[in-house]
């Protein structure tokens, strides 16, 4: 995923039932990127279409040796999960050219606290070459419920937004500062309506999330 030959970074908030899964979904499979890793965390039957799973780590990482894949690694909640995590993307980072899909965020990174591999992924994964010279990138969605327990350098890094309803007063009002909007808005929006802020926009953009042929698609976005 990809705007004018850059990367994309963004960030996808919304309450329980908000719509922000199928948002994300929607982006994914319009952008339909030739080489994508998704981060399951609970396992998500709506994640399904997104690639092959794989409950075994290593397995999962062997896998992105193909010149092309659409892979999901269904986290092993009986190990640790951040160490899994770590290992998740010092793959992508070795990989390159990759979409990663993170969901529930606030799983394996707190406001002031992002992995090492993590933060590298996203401080300066957007055009970076590796140890042999080669040129590489990552486009990175991170989704979760609440924008105050997810990496704030994350959110900073943002060149996209998106957000539903948020049933937290005190997220609405920290995310409404990066959004430009009254944090009154955030905590009243209906299921499946969103707000959004691109790098660049002066004003948010707003929207109803839709489904079939009249589904929002990605502005300028090519494949990964």
């Amino acid at each position: 995923m990809a705007t004018s030959g850059k990367a994309l970074t963004v960030a996808v908030f919304g309450a329980r039932g908000t719509g922000k899964t199928a948002w994300t979904l929607q982006q994914i499979k319009a952008a339909n990127p030739g080489r994508l890793i998704v981060w399951d965390f609970k396992h998500d039957p709506g994640l399904e279409g997104l690639g092959r799973g794989f409950h075994s780590l290593p397995d999962f990482i062997r896998a992105m040796n193909a010149p092309a894949f659409q892979l999901r690694y269904l986290v092993d909640h009986g190990r640790d999960v951040h160490q899994q995590f770590e290992f998740f993307c010092r793959a992508a980072w070795e990989a390159g050219c990759v979409l990663m899909f993170v969901d529930e965020l606030p799983e394996v990174t707190k406001a002031n606290k992002a992995p090492p591999a993590w933060r590298r992924c996203v401080n300066v994964g957007r055009d970076y070459r590796d140890g042999k010279g080669a040129r590489k990138w990552l486009s990175i969605i991170g989704a979760g419920q609440r924008p105050a327990e997810c990496d704030k350098s994350f959110i900073a890094n943002a060149d996209v937004i998106h957000t539903g309803r948020l049933a937290n007063a005190a997220d609405a009002r920290e995310l409404a500062q990066s959004l430009g909007c009254d944090h009154r808005e955030l905590l009243a929006l209906p299921d499946l309506h969103w707000i959004e802020r691109r790098a660049g926009q002066v004003e948010p953009s707003r929207g109803v999330l839709t489904f079939g042929p009249a589904a929002k698609k990605p502005r300028s976005r090519k494949a990964a």
